[in-house]
């Protein structure tokens, strides 16, 4: 079954009520796609968007424990096993200095920006590959190159990790389902206020394009990878920093 066959796509996108997703979302509306945007906290903005669309489902789940996204997945199973574009960019960071990090701040940095990724990659590919198509994206982040920066080392871990890409997707290439992971650079948006003890300005004389992203650019290259715009990508971890 081809999925050009389709009248509209489908994507489901974690983290949809960052500035990322939110810009991700609205890029994929005014291209067609139906979307079920996931989100733990921020439902206002998403309502806003959903206010003037029909073509966008809210779906609520808190990831900082797994067994609420089991219980969504069994719970609505054509809902995932339908989508066509999946973009896992839900995150948590709570800054800490490398010292202070406790095992709790570990695995709940791990149990949000890692484990749904896995968990609904391993959910959907299989309806992906039924139907020959499929992208996935996974949005990580620049901060890995760096060890994660002095305070967000768990962050750091926990988007390093998402970047271990199953083997598996070299099978998946031949059915037309494509995997890979942006790491995304410094973006004007509130996740740089979580950490009230950064310097943006001097975070941003490192990047050599002289400036923070905004979130319609990182939008733009997320919805090329995880679109038919991308024919012969998979398996690559893209750097979308300015230079870095």
């Amino acid at each position: 079954m081809n999925n050009s066959h389709n009248p509209m796509q489908q994507l489901l996108i974690t983290g949809a009520s960052s500035d990322i997703g939110l810009a991700a979302c609205r890029y994929y509306l005014k291209r067609g796609f139906s979307i079920v945007a996931h989100f733990n906290k921020g439902r206002d903005a998403l309502v806003e968007i959903a206010a003037a669309s029909e073509n966008i489902t809210l779906l609520h789940i808190d990831l900082s424990d797994p067994e609420n996204l089991e219980r969504a997945i069994t719970d609505n199973p054509v809902l995932f096993a339908r989508t066509d574009v999946l973009i896992n960019a839900a995150a948590i960071n709570e800054p800490a200095p490398f010292t202070k990090i406790t095992a709790g701040a570990v695995l709940k940095a791990m149990s949000v920006n890692l484990l749904p990724g896995l968990i609904l990659m391993r959910t959907i590919v299989p309806s992906m590959l039924e139907r020959g198509w499929g992208r996935i994206v996974n949005l990580s982040s620049i901060g890995v190159k760096f060890g994660g920066g002095s305070s967000s080392f768990t962050y750091g871990l926990s988007k390093h990790a998402m970047e271990f890409t199953p083997a598996d997707h070299k099978v998946w290439a031949a059915q037309n389902v494509f995997v890979n992971t942006l790491r995304i650079g410094v973006t004007d948006t509130r996740f740089h206020a979580s950490d009230p003890n950064k310097n943006m300005d001097a975070r941003v004389s490192l990047i050599p394009a002289g400036r923070m992203a905004s979130p319609e650019e990182i939008a733009k290259s997320i919805y090329w990878f995880g679109s038919k715009e991308n024919t012969f990508t998979t398996g690559q971890i893209t750097a979308i920093a300015g230079g870095e």
